[in-house]
């Protein structure tokens, strides 16, 4: 069942229950204040007739509220509790190295292959750029090709390709090629790490 099915359970159970039962008592009451001059079939059509929209709006609104409320929860503690990595562990042949995020220069993806780039070695990854990209920092791992993720700290400076696109130059002089997709969006964040105005 789908979710738009189970929310239908959710709204529609409790007001065949509410129905059902209210009715019941209602002339229960009847019978113990008012010596039964309400019976059964008056308060069932009395319902239907006057409380069947209240008794929807209450409960689809509790419903869909309680979903919202419990998914928006669910989203902030998934933020919360997940900060990004300051490390990775990699296996490297017969060992398991562990390598410090704040290294790495950049990282290329090659599938189903990724490579961490650090000042004086390689790492060869089993994941994909994009699960990696979403444990690491956003602010510092910047996206500069549909393939390459640069450590925006580690840029030192970038020129103009004159069609749009760049080539950025890492503190190791690597250079590293900027599409124009992702120019605006480098720049943004490159002025904010480095403080300069473009």
């Amino acid at each position: 069942m789908n979710s738009y099915g189970k929310t239908a359970v959710f709204i529609v159970s409790p007001i065949v229950v509410h129905l059902l039962i209210f009715p019941f008592v209602a002339v229960a009451f009847s019978m113990l204040f008012y010596e039964g001059r309400y019976d059964l079939y008056k308060f069932y059509s009395y319902s239907l007739s006057h409380d069947l929209y209240k008794v929807v709006m209450v409960y689809a609104t509790f419903v869909v509220g309680y979903k919202y409320f419990l998914k928006h929860t669910r989203d902030i503690y998934i933020g919360v509790s997940k900060p990004p990595l300051d490390t990775i562990v990699v296996n490297n042949g017969k060992e398991n190295v562990v390598v410090k995020v704040e290294d790495i220069t950049h990282i290329t993806s090659d599938s189903p292959y990724i490579t961490f780039h650090l000042k004086d070695i390689k790492y060869l990854h089993s994941e994909t750029l994009k699960s990696i990209c979403d444990k690491l920092d956003k602010n510092v791992f910047v996206r500069v090709h549909k393939s390459t993720v640069v450590n925006i700290t580690k840029v030192r400076s970038f020129k103009s390709r004159l069609n749009g696109d760049y080539d950025l130059q890492l503190e190791d002089r690597e250079l590293v090629r900027l599409s124009r997709t992702y120019a605006p969006d480098f720049k943004k964040r490159f002025s904010i790490n480095h403080r300069v105005n473009l």
